[in-house]
């Protein structure tokens, strides 16, 4: 077995095997761009029964690391020279994600970073040694992930297909990448980036996904109702996986957790 797979013993990793990781993230200028909003968004979404968060800058980090225990993939966002967002290009922003209480940091290791000014080989090495956190590889294609394992990378995540210049535009999970990646990868792998239902996040941890980050369900995605998580019930209830709760606007969570406890109960 690998360094790599050894690592992902007893880590943060380990916990968020088999769980819906939730990304409570909002654009520049996004009506949801507040930290209390996006703090009680993640107050809901743990309720709800989230492994863990995915959060971006240092308020977002600190702020959800006063609520929970769990894991969270924390990143820094900045932009390159062609506008581009930039996860965590630098050691400075990873320190910065650590220090607040990122478990896992979460770094821009696809191909067209190889020659930024601090090469994601080089930060995966620094993070490891000096900051003594995991590292989660954003990548976009096969060959990303395979680099990253190889440059010691803890896990990877497919956050970046769709948004380099080989697979921009497109918005749908590709299920042969995730099969190819969970083939050739020890490390574990999770499926991130065009998740829009519960059964696509059913059938990523059927191809072998270690777990899966998804937006804010019931915020970002209205779909997924009560009725669609009910019909996963009954193939959810006896595995070790999580029961997967839809997220609604504050003042309906209640209503939301006993209906799904009612159903669970008369399934």
């Amino acid at each position: 077995m690998s360094q790599s797979s050894n690592a992902f013993r007893n880590s943060s990793l380990e916990a968020l095997r088999g769980r819906l990781i939730v990304s409570c993230q909002a654009s520049e200028g996004d009506p949801l761009d507040d930290l209390d909003t996006l703090t009680r968004i993640a107050i809901s979404v743990l309720r709800g029964g989230a492994g863990g968060l995915r959060a971006e800058g240092v308020p977002r980090i600190a702020a959800f690391r006063a609520i929970t225990q769990l894991p969270i993939i924390g990143l820094i966002k900045t932009y390159d020279t062609h506008g581009e967002v930039y996860i965590t290009p630098d050691f400075g922003s990873a320190k910065a994600a650590s220090d607040v209480g990122a478990d896992i940091i979460a770094l821009d290791c696809t191909a067209r970073r190889l020659t930024a000014p601090e090469p994601w080989p080089d930060l995966i090495h620094r993070i490891h040694t000096e900051l003594n956190r995991r590292v989660l590889a954003d990548i976009a294609t096969l060959e990303d992930a395979l680099a990253a394992e190889r440059a010691g990378a803890d896990a990877v995540a497919t956050t970046l297909y769709g948004y380099t210049t080989e697979t921009a535009n497109i918005r749908t999970v590709s299920w042969p990448l995730i099969q190819s990646i969970v083939a050739h990868l020890t490390i574990p792998v999770l499926v991130e980036g065009h998740v829009v239902n519960p059964g696509e996040v059913r059938r990523a941890l059927d191809v072998g996904a270690t777990a899966v980050v998804v937006e804010t369900p019931g915020v970002y995605r209205p779909s997924w109702s009560i009725a669609e998580v009910g019909e996963h019930i009954a193939s959810i209830r006896d595995t070790s996986e999580p029961v997967i709760f839809p997220v609604v606007p504050d003042g309906h969570g209640d209503h939301i957790r006993y209906s799904f406890g009612m159903a669970v109960q008369n399934a």
